[in-house]
């Protein structure tokens, strides 16, 4: 059987009730069965918890379990402990040296906090901004910058770069989570 993936406006703790349900299931067929969650970088506390006891409980159980996450930083330390993560390039159609060599001077500026090169960034780039906004998050992760400031700008962010929203909304997010 194939169902949709669990989670995806962020794991809730009916989601994660649903995948201590799965678990019992020892799926059907030769293979063992697989759920896949996420984004977990977006899951209420209480689900964190709650999924956690199942990822313990499932250790040595016949369902695989996929967490993923866009941001690493937003994944609490307990679930962090107990997986294994696997970095997983973005979709191509955000690749572009073009934005990346912007996504980095916005990293930059709003790590320095300077907020009139980051509006400038993103004005100068507004038919972009959802891939900015992809480069930058790609950015964070590559410099392994976990820093409050840094969480802030990402939870401010994450809900943008399903591209729902404006250049204008993205510069806001970033203005509010800025250091």
């Amino acid at each position: 059987m194939i169902l949709d993936p669990i989670g995806d406006d962020g794991l809730k703790v009916d989601d994660s009730r649903r995948v201590v349900e799965l678990a019992g299931n020892s799926g059907v067929g030769d293979r063992p069965p697989v759920v896949v969650l996420g984004p977990i970088d977006r899951a209420t506390p209480e689900a964190s918890d709650a999924l956690l006891k199942t990822l313990e409980d499932l250790a040595d159980g016949p369902l695989g379990v996929i967490l993923w996450a866009d941001y690493l930083g937003g994944v609490t330390g307990t679930i962090q402990s107990r997986t294994l993560p696997r970095w997983c390039p973005p979709d191509a159609k955000w690749a572009s040296p073009f934005l990346d060599e912007h996504a980095e001077r916005l990293f930059d500026a709003f790590q320095a906090g300077d907020a009139a090169t980051c509006l400038e960034i993103l004005h100068d780039r507004k038919k972009e901004w959802g891939g900015l906004l992809v480069g930058f998050s790609e950015v964070m992760a590559r410099r392994g910058t976990e820093d409050a400031a840094m969480v802030r700008a990402w939870v401010a962010i994450r809900p943008l770069l399903d591209g729902k929203g404006s250049h204008l909304v993205a510069a806001s997010a970033l203005m509010e989570a800025m250091p």
